[in-house]
């Protein structure tokens, strides 16, 4: 650690690496997202090969952030693995309940357990930390009921905790936006299917490109599109042009109308069409 690593926040570094070093070898669940990619890298440093990193692959997996799994192992020198998993053939999952999230990582974590059992490992850990626990989140559920350790949350580390120590650690993830899994872009209550999860993946990584956004939603509803981005990006597409080429693209990919949530992106993950002020692109462009 370095001195200017505040000394609260080299506490629960310390913290805890040190409960991670207990273990008789880990399983980490690492998506691209800081939280999980903070405790590989701490995993990592206490115990060394006995720590392997592991990401689901679905179609609900954007395939940027595979790519930026991969990178982040890579660079925290963590054995990684990618593990198909197959929510998609579970009707509580893809008939899309309110509590999707609980039978994903009931999934998950049931592969992971499996996996931990063939390689001799002991405990199964995920990205969990204290900010979580004031959302809504039911595979928080499944985590308890999977026996799956959250050291962040163990060691007291906020979102901010977190990413403040990612930067000091130098993992290039510190700052990325959460990016939830494709299903949240569809409205609860309506079927997903691979079809839908590839229009939305497809649709996201083309606005991303055309505009240089990085967080950035396409929320799907009835084949409607309807694009959220923080508010202080909002103004990135207002330019004819590119309401153009959103809309072409979007409309080639399936979607029959294309919408502009005008109050910008919310946390809440999963929401139905015309609950902001929406307008078609066409007439923004008009």
């Amino acid at each position: 650690m370095t001195e200017s690593v505040p000394g609260a926040l080299t506490w629960k570094i310390d913290h805890a690496t040190a409960m991670i070093g207990k273990l008789r070898g880990v399983v980490v669940a690492l998506s691209a997202g800081v939280d999980s990619s903070l405790v590989a890298f701490l995993a990592h440093r206490a115990l060394g090969d006995s720590a392997v990193a592991v990401t689901g692959k679905s179609e609900s997996l954007p395939a940027e952030e595979l790519e930026v799994a991969k990178q982040t192992a890579k660079s925290i020198g963590i054995r990684h693995l990618v593990l198909e998993t197959n929510e998609l053939r579970n009707p509580d999952y893809y008939s899309n309940p309110q509590n999707r999230c609980y039978f994903c990582k009931q999934t998950l974590y049931a592969e992971l357990r499996n996996l931990a059992d063939s390689l001799g490992l002991e405990a199964i850990l995920d990205g969990t930390q204290a900010d979580d626990l004031g959302d809504d989140r039911p595979g928080l559920k499944a985590a308890r009921e999977a026996g799956v350790l959250s050291p962040l949350l163990q060691a007291s580390f906020s979102k901010a905790d977190v990413r403040e120590a990612a930067r000091f650690l130098g993992l290039s993830v510190w700052d990325k936006p959460a990016m939830p899994c494709l299903s949240s872009r569809v409205v609860h209550g309506e079927e997903i299917t691979a079809e839908k999860l590839g229009m939305i993946d497809q649709a996201e990584l083309f606005v991303k490109r055309l505009i240089g956004v990085k967080d950035l939603r396409v929320r799907y509803a009835g084949k409607i599109a309807r694009i959220e981005v923080s508010p202080e990006n909002r103004k990135l597409f207002f330019d004819e042009n590119v309401l153009d080429q959103i809309d072409q693209e979007l409309r080639r990919l399936g979607f029959t109308k294309v919408t502009f949530d005008m109050k910008g992106y919310s946390k809440k993950e999963s929401s139905t069409v015309g609950d902001t002020l929406t307008l078609p692109m066409a007439s923004m462009s008009s």
